[in-house]
């Protein structure tokens, strides 16, 4: 789909509000990319944006690698889903629940955590603490020690039996259970019944995303999707190439947003 063809489709979105699904990453999507984690933040007029985008459409969710509460307190509306830990835990009436599976590898997790804290944590990298999965954060360090960074949570990863991941200087380790952001999307989707759902991401974690609204049009229970690819100098090369629709930054999404409204 062309941008044109994208646009038009958002105009017509905004006069069948009540049957769409606004779906969006957090960090890179409507924070900009920050050092650590906890200097991000979303800026009061994209909150402002989320606030009546939710009191018109169907359904406004945050999909975050973060952990489920530390992605509310980034946006701050109650009113909001949000699903955390890359789609491990939903916050739900002011409960978390954490997907039952993954349970059983929260020790091992933990594990993998405490030993990148005592091996990484004194070169420089930032060891964050989210429960269910793990997240080691390089990117103020030098490129060497994003490198040992990468290839020690490889290696505890595979000693423990857990997924490893790398994004934008970031690795991350979580249970080998299929819970992801596009999980995420199929639960929302199922739970609300829109019939036109989008997912807004940047970086290589909200391709599954993508995907699973593709898998979803094609079961039909979605008629129309929209993947809107935010576009950075770090982000992988597929979030442009699968996307319908590709804006620029954080910017791009506030331009956005404000269409649908």
């Amino acid at each position: 789909m062309d941008n044109e063809a994208a646009l038009k489709q958002i105009e017509a979105w905004r006069e069948e509000a009540g049957s769409v699904a606004i779906l969006t990453d957090i960090d890179g999507t409507l924070a900009p990319i920050v050092p650590t984690p906890d200097m991000s933040e979303v800026s009061a007029e994209l909150r402002e944006l989320l606030r009546k985008l939710n009191d018109k459409y169907l359904l406004v969710a945050g999909i975050s690698g973060r952990k489920t509460e530390d992605a509310f307190d980034l946006i701050g509306i109650e009113e909001l889903v949000y699903f955390g830990n890359h789609g491990f835990e939903i916050l739900r009436d002011g409960e978390v629940e954490v997907v039952p599976e993954a349970l059983p590898y929260f020790e091992r997790v933990q594990e993998l955590e405490h030993r990148a804290k005592e091996e990484l944590a004194p070169m420089g990298a930032f060891v964050e603490e989210k429960g269910i999965t793990a997240s080691i954060h390089y990117r103020n360090v030098p490129p060497e020690v994003g490198e040992r960074s990468v290839e020690f949570v490889k290696a505890e990863g595979e000693r423990l039996g857990l997924r490893v991941t790398v994004g934008r200087g970031v690795v991350e380790a979580r249970p080998p259970v299929r819970a992801d952001k596009g999980t995420a999307v199929r639960t929302l989707v199922e739970e609300y019944r829109p019939r036109r759902a989008m997912f807004l991401g940047d970086d290589t974690t909200d391709l599954d995303a993508f995907r699973e609204l593709q898998a979803l049009h094609e079961e039909g229970l979605l008629e129309e999707i929209l993947r809107i690819g935010v576009e950075s100098d770090e982000g992988p090369p597929e979030i442009v190439a699968e996307a319908d629709l590709v804006v620029d930054g954080v910017g791009g999404v506030t331009n956005l947003l404000r269409a649908l409204l």
